[in-house]
């Protein structure tokens, strides 16, 4: 009786840095960008800056939820020798408040003017875009603080903070490379997931979002909340889908759609034929702003292609 062999299982070797090739979409290529995409790019920046700064000019910036913060507030002008109470009816004080949000806004039209001339040779340009960038970013922190620290709100804003950091690096670094499509993935992932917290309702659902729903179908209540609860999810799953294969497509166009229609719907549903002026200057800007949130993906469809 011949011994029985009992041989090894054969090695499986699983191809190197595999979850970094999902990530990736096996997509290795590094290329210049197009005259396309930096159009894209250029006109994303120009929208956020445009939004925030016609904000600033006419309506609310959230300020006052820190500098009207009497915990905060009150040791530091303790230090220059006022009491809460002066402090806040003194109506200079208020007066250079609103002059710093104006001078902010006159600040990003001037960074609007200079997205048609950055390019290589003018480099002192980039750190403008970069104190904007640090400018949104702030104001992004304003209304986390507002809305009692909720993460989902702090990384809705990603998209509007990172554009400029996008074009940033696509001007004075030249090259579409894995590491820049990675983190402009990152970016929209963040925004939609802000998003679907709010919509899903692991957040209390804000009213306008129940509101623009009712105005764009004839939907009861019940079923409006159930249509939210649907686009929170499918926003969850779009924003996992960015990175892998067989879910790309549909998560890319759907960031897209649904980008640019949550834009609109802000003047859509609050648009008055009665008052058209009034209700374009009180609700275009909140539309400006937001739609980078469908032009950063559109840009992201076209510089993942060879």
């Amino acid at each position: 009786m011949q011994p029985l062999k009992i041989t090894a299982a054969k090695k499986i070797n699983l191809p190197k840095n595999l979850i970094l090739k999902t990530i990736f979409f096996y997509k290795k290529h590094e290329r210049n960008f197009t005259n396309l995409e930096i159009i894209i790019l250029k006109l994303s920046v120009i929208l956020v800056f445009l939004g925030r700064a016609w904000q600033h000019f006419f309506w609310d910036v959230p300020f006052r939820t820190l500098l009207w913060d009497e915990g905060l507030m009150t040791p530091i002008i303790r230090a220059f020798g006022m009491t809460w109470e002066s402090y806040i009816s003194n109506f200079e004080i208020a007066y250079q408040q609103e002059f710093v949000m104006q001078l902010i806004g006159v600040f990003y039209l001037i960074l609007i003017v200079l997205v048609f001339f950055i390019d290589t040779k003018k480099r002192w340009i980039k750190w403008l875009f970069w104190i904007g960038s640090i400018f949104l970013f702030l104001l992004s922190l304003l209304y986390w603080k507002e809305q009692f620290y909720r993460i989902g709100q702090l990384i809705e804003y990603t998209i509007q903070w990172s554009t400029p950091v996008f074009l940033i690096l696509a001007i004075y670094k030249s090259k579409n490379t894995i590491p820049f499509r990675f983190w402009l993935k990152v970016a929209i992932a963040f925004t939609f997931v802000g998003h679907g917290l709010y919509a899903f309702g692991y957040y209390p659902v804000p009213g306008n979002f129940v509101q623009m729903v009712l105005d764009i179908f004839t939907f009861n209540d019940k079923e409006a909340a159930t249509l939210l609860t649907v686009m929170g999810i499918l926003d969850f799953v779009v924003a996992i889908g960015l990175f892998l294969p067989f879910l790309w497509k549909f998560s890319i166009w759907y960031c897209i759609a649904w980008g640019f229609a949550t834009a609109f719907a802000r003047i859509v549903t609050n648009f008055d034929v009665m008052m058209p002026i009034e209700s374009l200057h009180q609700w275009l800007y909140e539309t400006v702003y937001r739609l980078p949130h469908g032009g950063l993906p559109l840009f992201l469809w076209f510089v993942m292609r060879k």
